[in-house]
């Protein structure tokens, strides 16, 4: 949101507190602060950063957002009181020069922000609202500034009304991307062009993004103009096209996989369509863990597979599986479709009717040491 919008919504919330005692919730773009916490030996400047150098940073990477300081939230009730600040709060705040502050931040970011910080008061209560508007570009720390609690190359941003580390964990960051998918190709670059520097004179729609750990892969949709993501089934082996090419990668043979401007010489030309309903072995792998008792990894999972007769080898390919591993008859089940004519690449997809039929069976304790060879822990709450 830009400044005059939330400028707007702030006079709205205001007006709402002083007629009607309402406060909005705390979300991801609202929070509330009772005071700050004030170090004798800081400056005004330095005391407002310590208290608000992540919020600016996280709110600015979101949708932008407030802050309304002097107001208390019980966090066992969620019941807020209009306490008001007091007079060391309030003469720290008048001294705080938000072109000081920006200028601050294009140290620590290396691009300037866009905040308002204003007085009002209800009754004989005064209080402030800091308002941060929606960066263009994804403010990430150049250095450590561990007195703000913020750390070089961390993406900060908003999320169930927290504060949140998008690079911190795949988790963290899966949750970021889809966050961003939703957002135009251009702001979403600015991450990746801050982070992959080596990107920045490649065309983002020409860019696509794997997160192999979580199977996903993001892409630009040119229709709607916006980065959308997928699941995607990885061949995880060794000699699987994944792993080909991050050994390509780090020998330093990058260039014997694009051309000689430099971009990839392999593109997604369509859609990739089967004639039939289906899920994929990833899915089915979740949708099975959902509905089991056990716990399983997904070699126990293509064991059960193999145990049932629908594949020749427990250890199947799913993509481009040699002629016969599927069997022909087990189609209720389980089928291998073409994904592109071109290339004559297969596919192993599944029918939802495979579902139940691999839970009875993991779920059926007696056949786990015939199967797996070691009987399956159960979850805990089986």
């Amino acid at each position: 949101m830009t400044l005059h919008q939330l400028t707007e919504k702030a006079e709205l919330i205001i007006t709402d507190l002083k007629d009607n005692g309402r406060f909005p919730k705390e979300n991801n773009g609202i929070d509330y602060k009772l005071k700050l916490n004030i170090a004798q030996t800081k400056n005004p400047l330095d005391n407002f950063l310590l208290n608000f150098a992540k919020d600016i940073l996280s709110f600015a990477n979101s949708d932008g957002g407030m802050l309304l300081l002097g107001i208390n939230e019980d966090s066992q009730t969620g019941l807020h009181t209009d306490v008001g600040l007091d007079t060391q709060n309030l003469e720290l705040l008048k001294q705080i020069d938000l072109n000081d502050v920006t200028q601050k931040f294009e140290k620590i970011a290396k691009i300037g922000i866009s905040i308002d910080l204003q007085i009002f008061q209800i009754s004989t209560r005064k209080f402030y609202y800091l308002l941060i508007e929606k960066s263009n570009q994804v403010l990430i720390p150049i250095n450590d500034f561990p007195e703000f609690k913020i750390s070089k190359g961390a993406i900060y941003y908003r999320a169930s009304s927290k504060n949140e580390h998008a690079n911190k964990s795949t988790t963290d960051f899966n949750r970021f991307l889809q966050i961003k998918a939703n957002e135009k190709s251009k702001e979403f670059m600015e991450i990746w062009s801050k982070l992959l520097p080596e990107m920045v004179d490649i065309n983002p729609r020409e860019v696509l993004i794997i997160n192999p750990a979580q199977h996903k892969i993001y892409g630009f949709n040119s229709k709607d103009k916006i980065l959308s993501g997928s699941d995607i089934e990885i061949d995880e082996t060794q000699n699987g096209v994944f792993n080909i090419i991050l050994n390509a990668i780090s020998a330093g043979d990058i260039g014997k996989i694009t051309t000689n401007e430099g971009k990839p010489i392999y593109k997604i030309v369509g859609e990739i369509q089967t004639n039939r309903e289906h899920i994929i072995l990833n899915s089915l792998e979740q949708e099975v863990k959902k509905k089991s008792k056990f716990k399983f990894t997904n070699l126990h999972l293509k064991k059960a597979i193999h145990y049932l007769g629908w594949v020749n080898d427990p250890n199947f390919q799913v993509v481009n599986p040699p002629d016969g591993t599927v069997i022909a008859s087990k189609s209720q089940y389980i089928w291998t479709e073409s994904m592109d004519l071109v290339s004559n690449r297969r596919k192993v997809y599944f029918s939802t009717d495979a579902i139940e039929k691999l839970t009875e069976l993991i779920d059926d304790e007696t056949k786990h040491m015939e199967l797996f060879n070691k009987k399956l822990s159960k979850k805990a709450s089986a």
